[in-house]
C-alpha cells in the first residue's frame, strides 16, 4: 500500500513538473510577442505598461477570492476548471484575431482573463502541493516549481526571438494554446487528494471565511515572520531589476546586447539553485540555511555599488555584474523556496488557500510598489549610495525576522 501511494506520489511530482514547464514556457513566448507587437503597432511605452497593469491588478484582487474557493471546494476542479478557462480564452481570442484581427483592446482583455482565471489556478494548485506530494517531496516540488519558471524564463524569449518576425500572431497564440491545452490534460491525471486529511469544512460567508484565514495567520507567529521576510525580499528585489537596468544603460552606457547576457545571468543562477535544491535532501536546519542565503543576498546587493565607486574596465564591469546577479539570483532561490516548504509544512490544509491568496496578493502587490518607489529615488538618489542603503536595510529586516522565526521553530519544529 505504501509502495503504491509512493509511486502515485512520484508520478503526481513528474506530471506537476512538466505541466508547469509547459504552460511557463508558453505564457512566456506568448508574453514576449505581445510585448513587442505592442511596442511595434504603438511605438508607446505607456500602452506597454498598461499592459503590465491589466496583468498585475486582476491578479491581485482575485487572489483573496481564489484563497477562500480554493478552501472552500476540491482543488482539482478549481485547477481543471481555470485551465479550461485559459484555454477557452486563448482559443477565442485566435478566432476572434482571424475574423477581425489583433487589437491592442483584444490584448489588455485577454491578458485581464488570463490574470484572474490565472489567480485561481494558482492559488489552488499552490495549496494542493502538499496533498499531491505529501510533505516530504515539498523542497523537490518547490524545486521543480521554480525550476520550470527558470526554463520559462531562459527559454520562452529566445523561441518568441525566433519566431517574431518570422510568424504570425496567431502562430503564438496557438503555440500557447497547445501549451495550456497539454498541461490540462496532464492536470487532469493528478490526484490531488493523495495524502489529503479529510476535515469537516463549516458553512460560513466569504467575507466571515476570510477574516478567519486573517486571524488564522495572526495566531500562527512562524507563518507570520515568514511571510514577511518574503514580503520584504519580493519588495527590494524590484530595487534590483530597476536599479541594475538603470546602472547598466545610463550610467555605465553598456551595450543592450550586455545587458540582455547579464540579466540571463540571474535566470541561469535562479535555474542552478533550483536543481541543487531539487536534488539535495531536505534540509535539516532551514531557518539558519535561509539566514545564511539572505545574508549572502544583501553583500551582492551592496556590491552592485563596487564599479561607481572604482574605475573597473568595461570587461572587468561586464564579468562583475555577470557574477552578482548570477548569485544574487540563486540566493534568492536559496530563500525563498525553504520559506515556501516551511510555510506549506506549518499551515493546516483547510486554511492554506486561503493563506496563500493573501501571500499571492502581497507578492503580486509588492513588485509594481517597489518599482514605482524605486524607480522614483533612482532619478534622485545616487545609484551606489541608494544600493548600500537598500542593502543595509534589507540586512537589518531579515536578520530581524529570521532570528524570531528561528526562536519560535526551534521552541517548536514542523
Amino acid at each position: 500500500m505504501d509502495f503504491q501511494i509512493e509511486r502515485r506520489a512520484t508520478r503526481n511530482l513528474i506530471t506537476f513538473f512538466i505541466s508547469k514547464m509547459l504552460t511557463s514556457l508558453g505564457f512566456t513566448v506568448f508574453s514576449f510577442g505581445i510585448s513587442l507587437y505592442i511596442l511595434s503597432i504603438t511605438g508607446s511605452a505607456l500602452s506597454f505598461a498598461t499592459n503590465i497593469v491589466f496583468n498585475v491588478v486582476p491578479r491581485a484582487l482575485a487572489a483573496p477570492f481564489a484563497g477562500y474557493v480554493a478552501d472552500r471546494f476540491p482543488k482539482k476542479r478549481i485547477v481543471i476548471a481555470s485551465m479550461t478557462g485559459i484555454t477557452l480564452s486563448v482559443v477565442l481570442l485566435i478566432i476572434y484575431t482571424w475574423l477581425f484581427g489583433l487589437s491592442v483592446m483584444a490584448i489588455y482583455t485577454i491578458t485581464a482573463i488570463f490574470s484572474t482565471i490565472g489567480a485561481f489556478n494558482g492559488v489552488a494548485f499552490s495549496s494542493a502541493i502538499p496533498n499531491m506530494v505529501g510533505k516530504k517531496r515539498l523542497q523537490k516540488a518547490l524545486s521543480f516549481n521554480q525550476i520550470s519558471y527558470s526554463i520559462g524564463g531562459i527559454g520562452g524569449p529566445v523561441i518568441g526571438g525566433m519566431l517574431y518576425g518570422f510568424v504570425s500572431m496567431q502562430v503564438f497564440l496557438i503555440s500557447m494554446a497547445v501549451a495550456y491545452f497539454i498541461a490540462l490534460i496532464l492536470e487532469a491525471t493528478m490526484d490531488f487528494t493523495l495524502f489529503e486529511q479529510h476535515q469537516k469544512r463549516e458553512k460560513e460567508s466569504m467575507l466571515q471565511s476570510m477574516k478567519e484565514g486573517v486571524k488564522y495567520l495572526k495566531e500562527k507567529p512562524l507563518v507570520k515572520s515568514l511571510l514577511w521576510m518574503n514580503i520584504w525580499l519580493n519588495f527590494f528585489n524590484s530595487a534590483i531589476s530597476v536599479g541594475i537596468v538603470f546602472i547598466l544603460v545610463e550610467q555605465l552606457k553598456m551595450p543592450s546586447t550586455n545587458v540582455g547576457i547579464i540579466q540571463g545571468a540571474g535566470a541561469v543562477g535562479m535555474l542552478i539553485a533550483s536543481i541543487y535544491l531539487s536534488v539535495c535532501s531536505d534540509l535539516r536546519r532551514p531557518l539558519i540555511f535561509i539566514r545564511r542565503a539572505v545574508i549572502l543576498a544583501c553583500m551582492f546587493i551592496g556590491s552592485i555599488a563596487i564599479p561607481l565607486f572604482f574605475d573597473f574596465s568595461k570587461e572587468l564591469t561586464f564579468v562583475f555584474y555577470m557574477m552578482v546577479l548570477f548569485s544574487i539570483s540563486a540566493m534568492n532561490i536559496c530563500s525563498n523556496t525553504p520559506i515556501g516548504v516551511l510555510i506549506q509544512r506549518s499551515v493546516e490544509d483547510h486554511y492554506r488557500g486561503r493563506v496563500f491568496g493573501l501571500i499571492e496578493t502581497v507578492s503580486v502587490g509588492m513588485g509594481p510598489i517597489g518599482s514605482l518607489l524605486f524607480g522614483a529615488l533612482f532619478d534622485f538618489i545616487d545609484a551606489k549610495f541608494l544600493f548600500v542603503g537598500i542593502a543595509f536595510i534589507l540586512f537589518l529586516l531579515m536578520m530581524h525576522y529570521a532570528n524570531r522565526a528561528l526562536r519560535i521553530y526551534e521552541k517548536n519544529p514542523t
